[in-house]
């Protein structure tokens, strides 16, 4: 499946110069959620706003020392959100009480992200959470914040267990 096709192609027409990239992306990704719950597809098409950059590129929009000027400067944000300070470091586990969220362990623990900063998320107090490393490993990538409600189910697709926060 293709991000782009005649479809999403309008809504980038439509979109682009009157509307940032991230929602330009999440104007894409609706359209293709929206789509592939009417078809029942398992897979859903999935862009960010560098697809949305890329795009323009390949359109003849932007120039390809834009794009790399994006790409530097998404690089540096994405690193400034993931950094997290020694003193918000301590915090979270003061406020976690020195153990892993998941499991209980005072062992080999980590600060998480709760949502991740590839996802957008930041390096605030209340996206962050404390795991061990092996329930960090487990959960990598997910969006489970353990402060709240959560379960662990088995997942027969792909033969792992999976987090999810209860409503």
């Amino acid at each position: 499946m293709t991000t782009w096709n005649k479809e999403t192609d309008k809504i980038f027409h439509a979109m682009w110069g009157h509307n940032s990239l991230d929602e330009i992306a999440a104007t894409v990704n609706a359209w293709h959620s929206a789509d592939g719950k009417a078809k029942n597809a398992r897979l859903i098409t999935f862009t960010t706003a560098r697809g949305v950059m890329y795009h323009a590129l390949k359109l003849g929009l932007v120039s390809s020392e834009e794009v790399s000027l994006f790409d530097k400067r998404q690089k540096s944000d994405r690193q400034k959100r993931g950094y997290v300070s020694s003193q918000i470091r301590t915090a979270v586990l003061q406020r976690d009480q020195h153990q892993c969220l998941a499991c209980g362990s005072a062992d080999h623990l980590t600060i998480a992200h709760i949502l991740p900063v590839s996802r957008g998320g930041n390096s605030d107090i209340e996206n962050l959470q404390t795991l061990c490393v092996s329930c960090g490993k487990d959960i990598h990538g997910s969006e489970v914040n353990f402060r709240k409600p959560f379960s662990k189910e088995w997942c027969s697709h792909c033969g792992r267990e999976h987090y999810q926060n209860i409503a």
